[in-house]
């Protein structure tokens, strides 16, 4: 199976890639910058030739209100428009956000996609999976940009201070890996329906304040057996990936 993935070199992508790639009879290839350029529809001709699935996992969700609505609607945009122009039926799989369901820049994006997405199912019977997601943590997530896990697990990690605001706010979460175990899940799927919807949020729901006094704990704790959730020991996982870094 040909398999084009877009953001390959993103958190969620390397975790994907680093699944996929000792699987057999799977060919990947990869669209990112700076050969691959969603907002450049010529970039896309190679791209989405012969491939039999894409997956959609890049996104813009920092950045001016332009910048994040060009990253992931008008990218998704010309991808569409390029799989039609060449006439690609590749099953595509998109990963969405939980803000979708929230009126923020990045949410209504995610949300304008998904439609988009659905639209093009819809008219030209290509297969559309969209997994709409929960606040994604994980080893080697980038801190200070979109995780509290990864900002709060670099600070502790590194001896730096730490600063908790909005302690009351509960949050949930989904491991990474647990993640690209569903979206590998899909790559070998074969579903009957064209367009597949299902929103992904397991209850790893915590506090701010709880978590930043879980990861505190991190940096004395001898066993990690003395973690009772699966949760937590995923939380653990992730901080020690952040030491030394």
């Amino acid at each position: 199976m040909n398999i084009g993935i877009i953001g390959s070199q993103g958190f969620i992508g390397k975790h994907l890639v680093e699944v996929l790639k000792d699987e057999k009879n799977l060919k990947l290839s990869y669209c990112d910058l700076p050969n691959c350029n969603l907002l450049n529809p010529d970039s896309l001709k190679n791209f989405v030739k012969n491939k039999e699935l894409i997956i959609h996992l890049a996104a813009v969700n920092r950045g001016t209100d332009t910048e994040v609505i060009a990253g992931t609607v008008v990218a998704t945009y010309n991808l569409i428009s390029a799989m039609e122009k060449y006439k690609s039926q590749a099953k595509l799989i998109f990963l969405s956000s939980i803000q979708a369901e929230i009126e923020t820049t990045y949410g209504l994006s995610k949300k304008l996609a998904e439609i988009m997405l659905e639209d093009l199912s819809r008219r030209t019977k290509v297969p559309v999976t969209i997994f709409r997601t929960t606040n994604v943590f994980g080893e080697y997530c980038r801190p200070f940009y979109n995780s509290v896990v990864a900002t709060f697990c670099h600070q502790i990690a590194n001896g730096k201070k730490l600063t908790v605001k909005n302690s009351g706010r509960k949050i949930n979460f989904i491991y990474v890996k647990d993640l690209v175990k569903i979206i590998a899940k899909e790559v070998f799927s074969k579903r009957k329906k064209l367009f597949y919807f299902k929103r992904i949020a397991p209850n790893n729901r915590i506090s701010v304040l709880e978590l930043a006094k879980l990861i505190k704990s991190f940096k004395i704790l001898k066993n990690s057996n003395r973690l009772k959730l699966k949760f937590y020991k995923n939380l653990y996982k992730t901080y020690l990936s952040y030491i030394n870094l």
